[in-house]
């Protein structure tokens, strides 16, 4: 099993050179692969949505299916068209192959542009994995789809469908100052694209999937007791629904797989960062979003809490040109800074929040 997880490992870190600050969107991706869920990227055009599952599925062996969806698109394109030759011999059947029948990842991109025969072929492929096609119902092999666009949907017959997403990133935009090393990472990608070879195969995939599973159904009660409080904590700033809380401890451990840590090794305090790092992947809009930063500042591992409190009263400081005492304050920031980074737990799950707290207090170094 240590082989299949660093492979994962592998897989991961593969990605993440090959993308610029991608990182919660590989994270969140994998975890849905290894948890096997549907998994929706929102955000601008051009954010790489298409290009990530793309190269996902190179690195894991993967037949992947491709569609981008509007109005106009015909069921045909998603499931496979008529056999021609069976219908002039009066039989009605269906061409599978190269559908997203027969695919183990599948990308529908602007999936609320969809029509409504599509739509509701795609809640039956998400549910169930299959279709129902005349009178036969047809086994999908998709493993899981990830979804693609630019929206969250406010029509309420699209509700089902998004909720069928439980797993979920907001993409964006660099920023103008990241535009060097966007440049640098995005020509990159493009250059090793092509010798994209195999780290694993979706028969590893599915090995993985099984055992993450068997584990936590074997460690239902220790699991449960420090997953728990802290999902029930969350609940308070932000819903989530019955079906998908069951799920939060395969998610959880199908995220630390994908950080490199088989679940047998997994530890209390390891536990507890998987737990507030998969919750991110469970908002349901932007506003939600913002809420689970709110509710990570004041629950994350050691004094990054009290960290927090102290960077903001920094600030203030700043704004009121209060120089001696914010420079008594920052000494203290660094220092805290220092030991967080220094704690294995902490910056293997947070290394993303400590950069930006090492950034923030740089800017705020320079205002003094």
């Amino acid at each position: 099993m240590d082989k299949l997880v660093n492979q994962v490992a592998t897989v991961r870190r593969t990605l993440n050179s090959l993308f610029y600050k991608f990182a919660d969107e590989i994270d969140a991706s994998l975890t849905a692969v290894l948890a096997r869920e549907n998994f929706i990227l929102i955000g601008p055009p051009g954010t790489a949505k298409t290009m990530l599952v793309s190269s996902t599925s190179k690195l894991l062996k993967a037949k992947w299916f491709y569609r981008l969806l509007t109005k106009f698109t015909e069921i045909e394109e998603v499931i496979g068209p008529i056999d021609v030759v069976e219908l002039l011999r009066g039989n009605v059947k269906r061409i599978y192959a190269n559908s997203i029948v027969e695919a183990d990842l599948a990308l529908l991109d602007e999936i609320f542009n969809a029509s409504s025969a599509i739509l509701n072929t795609m809640l039956t492929i998400l549910n169930e994995r299959v279709v129902y096609d005349g009178g036969s119902i047809i086994p999908v092999k998709t493993w899981i789809v990830f979804g693609a666009t630019n929206r969250i949907p406010d029509e309420e017959e699209l509700q089902a469908l998004y909720d069928r997403f439980p797993l979920r990133v907001f993409t964006k935009y660099a920023q103008p100052d990241e535009t060097e090393e966007l440049i640098k990472t995005g020509l990159r990608l493009r250059q090793r694209y092509d010798q994209l070879t195999p780290a694993m195969s979706m028969d590893d995939v599915k090995k993985l999937n099984e055992y993450i599973q068997s584990y936590v159904y074997e460690n239902i009660d220790g699991l449960v007791k420090h997953i728990a409080p802290v999902v029930a904590s969350y609940l308070d700033h932000i819903e989530i629904s019955n079906r998908t809380r069951v799920k939060i401890p395969l998610y959880v451990m199908a995220y630390l797989t994908v950080a490199g840590i088989e679940p047998a090794s997994v530890d209390s305090p390891t536990l507890r960062a998987g737990v507030l790092k998969t919750l991110k992947y469970l908002v349901r809009d932007r506003e939600d979003l913002a809420e689970y930063e709110s509710f990570l500042a004041t629950h994350m591992p050691g004094n990054l809490s009290t960290l927090y409190d102290l960077v903001n009263e920094i600030k203030a400081l700043v704004a009121n040109n209060a120089v001696n005492i914010a420079r008594e304050r920052l000494r203290e920031a660094y220092n805290i800074l220092e030991r967080e980074i220094a704690d294995a737990v902490t910056y293997r799950f947070f290394y993303v929040e400590l950069e930006e707290l090492r950034s923030t207090l740089e800017m705020l170094k320079s205002q003094l």
